[in-house]
């Protein structure tokens, strides 16, 4: 039911209810709008009622109002559950609320190509990547453009949120749903505002494995761009569904902030990074446990790997770790297969098939 949908999406902002008064849910605002003491807004609780349509649009109304969102954006967000995308590009050129054809056509094109590469990412889930799965064409069907708005220049797009995008696959991860990619797109430009645009990200090893979730090179060649074809120096992602509102400013993209973004991504290429099934054999250098019972134990081993010294790392289970402090104690090698991310001088096993040690 939309009453129930609309309680959702405020409670799920830190609204909450305070009340039922003559057949109506009292709801209460968050402190951030700074409203009147005492304000509540309310939606009915009987449907069949004849004034009941009414109450309810002036209901969607107040909250489009709150929220910057239009009736048809809530229409999406409520009755289709899916995702509104705005984005909102400001200068002088787009301060009536225009922008010309050429620069439009420049952005369309190239929100096509990061709706596209986030989509492969999503399911290759792979730095280096280039390919794209048959399953994208799927995804950019369900997403549709929606009417623009002013207030510069707003574009928006209709994103699905709970369609099957990919089917589970034997020896495979769970299905992929079209939030997964949705959510993926906002968590990578929010990486790219906040550590590289903002920040002074310096690009290692250890960094690249840490942060390979958020980080693929073609879509941050898309993103580049799409910043500097389409010719944005203000721009502001918004990301609107039942669940959340999600902004990401992006203010003053200069060239150097290109620049930093292409260096970037010349220093990932340059690391030679890999994700997939790994086998490597060296001699363990550190044992870390804070429960030897558990399934964290740590160990970290070196070697050789194609001629380059590696240090490897994994997460071991009681059985494995056991044999790994034997191992340590007498001197052994050991080997391990499995998942992993790796680069040219570092390896981290995701998942373990196997675990050796060598006489």
């Amino acid at each position: 039911m939309i009453v129930d949908k609309i309680i959702s999406f405020l409670t799920n902002r830190a609204w909450e209810i305070s009340g039922v008064t003559n057949g109506f849910i009292s709801i209460k605002p968050p402190a951030e709008f700074n409203l009147q003491e005492g304000f509540r807004i309310y939606a009915p609780i009987e449907l069949n009622k004849v004034d009941t349509n009414r109450f309810i649009t002036n209901l969607l109304e107040i909250i489009a109002d709150l929220y910057d969102l239009t009736i048809d954006d809530l229409t999406v967000v409520l009755q289709n559950e899916n995702t509104v995308l705005k984005i909102r590009v400001y200068d002088d050129q787009t301060k009536q609320g225009r922008m010309p054809l050429t620069r439009f056509e420049e952005l369309i094109e190239k929100v096509r190509f990061i709706l596209s590469d986030t989509a492969s990412f999503v399911i290759d889930r792979s730095v280096t990547s280039t390919r794209v799965p048959d399953e994208v064409s799927r995804y950019l069907n369900l997403c549709n453009f929606m009417q623009t708005e002013q207030g510069s220049f707003v574009a928006k797009i209709q994103l699905p949120s709970k369609e099957l995008i990919k089917d589970k696959e034997l020896f495979e991860r769970e299905e992929i749903f079209s939030e997964e990619i949705n959510s993926k797109l906002k968590e990578v430009l929010t990486f790219i505002n906040h550590n590289i645009f903002e920040g002074d990200t310096k690009v290692t090893e250890d960094y690249l494995i840490e942060n390979e979730t958020r980080i693929n090179i073609k879509l941050f060649k898309d993103i580049e761009a799409f910043f500097d074809k389409a010719n944005l120096k203000n721009i502001d992602f918004s990301f609107h569904n039942i669940v959340s509102s999600d902004t990401i400013v992006n203010q003053n993209i200069t060239k150097l902030k290109l620049h930093k973004l292409n260096q970037f991504v010349e220093q990932i290429e340059s690391h030679a990074f890999e994700f997939g099934e790994f086998t490597f054999t060296g001699h363990i250098i550190t044992l870390k446990s804070k429960d030897p019972d558990g399934l964290r134990n740590s160990v970290t081993f070196t070697g050789i790997n194609d001629n380059l010294p590696m240090v490897a790392s994994a997460n071991l289970d009681s059985e494995y770790y056991k044999d790994a402090i034997e191992a340590h104690k007498l001197k052994q090698n050991i080997t391990l297969t499995g998942l992993a991310k790796r680069t040219k001088n570092r390896a981290r096993f995701i998942e373990i098939t196997n675990f050796e040690v060598l006489d």
